[in-house]
């Protein structure tokens, strides 16, 4: 432990981040003074990327977190650790340092090295219940190197205290950040309400009076990338609210994450703030992705924000949020359109009555409004994104089949742009997961397979396991489907102004969905008169090779491509080859998270490379032009 100079700060600074410090120079200012305080190295830790059998985390703050074998896949900005972080930067004199396994795609080893490099005296770790048994290994090890002072939080501690007290020095129930200021102030930990076993829960926090969140360690905009969030832009996850007035039976966030449900929107000035130093930190930023529970709690405030963005100038931002149908009008999506908004995602989950009704679904379960206001959205050029699970308490397979057929219309009517599914997964601590285990129903509790998405835990006479699955993976084929929905541009007419030497050879990566890719292949064809190589994995060889305009596939293996894994033999057969043009079709608009692919092109000694995006536009992959804010289309 060390010690260090600290100066206390002037509480009445109205920016909450912003710190003011003053000296002392008479004994007539009493209220600021400079003191010497024993500080301490305080680890704050998403959890562990890549767990003992080799899946990749994708650990969401107030939902159920999945995992996937795919390493390249995003991961979700841990806002509520996040706050924390920035929090205890704030309001005390410790050094604080915030690591994500999840971003970095840390495995155990790995992540125990890089933290400790730091030798964290205390270390805050958010679990959740898909990753507890990679975070609590991750904990022990480092507690065991260092003395480590272990503060255990999230969705798991919360459910099982006990269970996870035999290894965490603390544990701390529901909502965390200002409890975990209280244990590193040095406050009496029996009148620190929240952590256990005081099972007295703090009211919640006001959201006004946090600072932004952990922006130094980590970037921001380091988690935006391809894939789900299936964002189209270049976005920064932030929140305008925190929490939701609703409480479905297998939801995280009403049922754990806070004591009841509520509801809490920041106040729209405060929102702005963030919204302009995000902005002028980033002017490569394109948009905003508003990932909280719920952006719309009630209409007044939706009303207030939007005129709150266009009136400061920041409605040339797009913005991707998180919505409940339950609050929304045509007035409100007026509004959102008017102020840059562009995909509103909401939570549909099911078409099946008897569902609607065993999740609890309340206000969120209306399908006859649902269309009628995707149908107004998308006349006013708004995009839509469905979440939808299978198999949730009350579903049946008739259920679910009716969610089948309703995705299936949402997509014939061009009202769904883009769509998540889900088993529905019953989370410890959820009335869901009560119910099943109480009933019998639960099947499997290795806490590695709660993961909805991979594995169906709750087997049910009525409706088994095995249909659950069925029905998820008929569902899963619809993305095909929604893909080749939404893309139905071509490239044709812009390859023209691509110039190409008469004996120049051309190669395609495959980097986006196969429609896509065979319209790209047959555009230059037609425009070039010439065949094209693709690069692609063996997965689609059979199919690539049935296209005529397709003369020679060249396969690197069946991952996504990653510098890391791509064979340093293709690089060189490549380079060797040296393509006049090298094309990348993207699946998004701006081409946001393609950076790997992009390094492993200019690896390859291609002279020349475009890539493709979903609306058909074709760029000069050197020379883009302004990648920011300004080229986005209105």
């Amino acid at each position: 432990m060390s010690f260090r100079l600290f100066l206390t700060e002037n509480p009445s600074f109205p920016v909450p981040e912003k710190r003011a410090f003053k000296l002392l120079y008479s004994s007539n200012e009493p209220s600021t003074t400079l003191v010497q305080r024993k500080y301490m190295k305080v680890a704050v830790c998403n959890s562990v990327g890549i767990d003992a059998d080799g899946y990749a985390m994708i650990h969401s703050p107030s939902r159920w977190t999945n995992s996937t074998k795919d390493h390249s896949i995003f991961t979700y900005y841990p806002w509520q650790l996040a706050y924390c972080s920035s929090i205890l930067k704030r309001d005390t004199d410790h050094e604080v340092k915030f690591f994500d396994g999840c971003l970095d795609k840390l495995d155990h080893d790995a992540f125990v090295e890089k933290v400790s490099e730091f030798a964290p005296d205390y270390l805050v770790m958010d679990c959740a219940t898909r990753t507890i048994d990679a975070d609590s290994r991750f904990g022990i090890e480092i507690k065991r190197r260092f003395g480590t002072k272990l503060i255990f939080c999230g969705p798991h501690p919360t459910t099982f205290p006990e269970e996870v007290s035999e290894y965490a020095d603390f544990v701390i129930l529901r909502e965390y950040e200002m409890v975990v200021l209280d244990i590193l102030q040095g406050k009496n930990h029996q009148d620190i309400m929240g952590l256990w076993p005081n099972t007295n829960i703090r009211p919640p926090l006001d959201v006004n009076n946090l600072p932004l969140p952990e922006d130094d360690d980590v970037s921001r905009l380091d988690y935006g990338m391809p894939g789900e969030p299936s964002s189209e832009y270049l976005e920064i996850q932030a929140y305008a609210s925190r929490g939701c007035p609703l409480s479905c039976t297998f939801c995280v966030c009403g049922n754990i994450s806070y004591q009841r449900p509520n509801w809490r929107p920041r106040n729209p000035e405060n929102v702005v703030y963030e919204l302009q130093t995000l902005r002028d930190k980033y002017p490569q930023l394109e948009g905003i992705f508003f990932d909280e529970e719920v952006h719309n709690g009630s209409k007044k405030y939706i009303l207030e924000l939007t005129k709150a963005i266009r009136e400061n100038g920041l409605d040339d931002l797009k913005y991707d949020v998180m919505c409940g149908q339950w609050p929304m009008d045509e007035e409100v999506l007026d509004n959102m359109k008017g102020a840059g908004y562009y995909m509103v995602r909401l939570g549909i989950e099911t078409a099946g009555e008897h569902a609607a009704k065993g999740m609890e679904l309340q206000r969120k379960f209306n399908v006859p409004k649902l269309k009628q206001l995707m149908e107004h959205g998308t006349n006013i050029g708004l995009k839509f994104y469905g979440t939808f699970t299978f198999g949730g308490e009350g579903s049946t397979d008739d259920c679910d089949k009716r969610t089948l057929d309703l995705i299936r219309e949402l997509l014939d009517r061009e009202l769904l742009w883009r769509f998540q599914l889900s088993i529905s997964t019953p989370q410890p601590g959820t009335p869901f997961f009560n119910r099943m285990k109480e009933q019998g129903h639960l099947k499997d509790l290795d806490w590695k397979h709660f993961d909805g998405g991979n594995h169906v835990v709750v087997n049910r006479p009525e409706y088994p396991a095995e249909k659950i699955m069925a029905n998820f993976r008929e569902a899963e084929k619809l993305y095909e489907v929604g893909f080749n929905q939404r893309y139905k541009a071509t490239a044709q007419d812009n390859f023209k102004s691509v110039q190409l030497n008469q004996d120049g050879e051309i190669i395609l990566f495959r980097s986006s969905r196969m429609k896509q890719i065979h319209d790209v292949v047959d555009s230059l064809h037609n425009q070039f008169k010439k065949p094209v190589t693709v690069l692609a994995q063996s997965a689609v060889e059979r199919e690539l090779r049935k296209n005529p305009n397709i003369n020679e596939v060249l396969l690197y293996g069946d991952t996504h491509f990653n510098q890391k894994t791509f064979p340093d033999s293709m690089v060189g057969k490549l380079r060797k080859k040296s393509y006049s043009l090298g094309v990348i079709p993207f699946n998004n608009i701006s081409g946001n998270g393609y950076s790997e692919i992009k390094a492993i092109a200019k690896q390859s000694g291609i002279q020349k490379l475009v890539a493709v995006n979903i609306e058909g536009k074709v760029f000069d992959l050197e020379n883009p032009g302004d990648f920011g804010r300004a080229h986005i289309p209105g």
